[in-house]
């Protein structure tokens, strides 16, 4: 069994996935589009289809901004401790390295046949942007393709890849939980490198994100946007 060369496979530019059966839940359904030539391979966007129960989960950067937009639709955003309701009217929503943040459909919760009728479409993008993004989203998506190759090692993978991407999730909250999830990164990676596992992967890079890759393996922290 090989990895799925997702750099040539039909869904390079879009995926459109199910999590049902990698995570055994339901209504998890969201279409990512990667970032493309004509936004200078900066914005990715999400579409999180109606009845989707999608939620992203609590977590920080501590190398990028973060930046939303909604599209379409209406989003449920988590900014430190406050959950927020956020439409197209609201513009451009900057997230702030080291702030926890989480995002789902505003009306993940409703009950059925009270949900939004539209798709809750999202774009989001990173400063320094700098290839990271892509290359993170690019591989947490296509582990998920090939849950069947990594079988039981598929939630470390995927740790793996967060923790090599500048994704912290958040285990405990305030402050200690900087403490506990950096302590947990700490403890798994070895144990990650001791099963064989490594956050990138050829089958999931394209060429022009080769010198980001090696960037990002070898710890290199992003530079500023000329």
């Amino acid at each position: 069994m090989t990895l799925t060369d997702t750099t040539s496979h039909v869904s390079t530019d879009s995926v459109a996935l199910s999590y049902n059966k990698a995570d055994k839940q339901t209504n998890q359904d969201v279409t990512m589009f990667y970032p493309t030539a004509e936004t200078n391979y900066r914005i990715t966007r999400a579409i999180a289809p109606k009845g989707s129960k999608f939620q992203v989960g609590a977590h920080w950067h501590e190398d990028y901004d973060e930046y939303m937009r909604i599209v379409q639709g209406r989003a449920k955003i988590r900014l430190g401790s406050t959950w927020k309701v956020y439409t197209p009217d609201d513009g451009e929503i900057k997230i702030p390295r080291m702030v926890v943040h989480d995002i789902c459909r505003a009306d993940k919760d409703a009950k059925p046949g009270e949900e939004d009728d539209e798709d809750m479409i999202l774009e989001e993008w990173s400063d320094p942007s700098d290839g990271a993004k892509e290359i993170f989203f690019r591989h947490i998506f296509s582990v998920t393709i090939d849950k069947d190759f990594f079988g039981w090692k598929l939630p470390l993978q995927q740790l793996l890849i967060m923790m090599s991407a500048d994704g912290y999730i958040e285990i405990l909250p305030g402050p200690a939980g900087w403490y506990v999830t950096h302590g947990l990164y700490a403890a798994l990676k070895p144990v990650a490198k001791l099963l064989g596992l490594k956050p990138f992967h050829d089958e999931y890079t394209p060429s022009r994100l080769a010198d980001v890759r090696k960037a990002m393996e070898s710890g290199a922290k992003p530079k500023k946007d000329a």
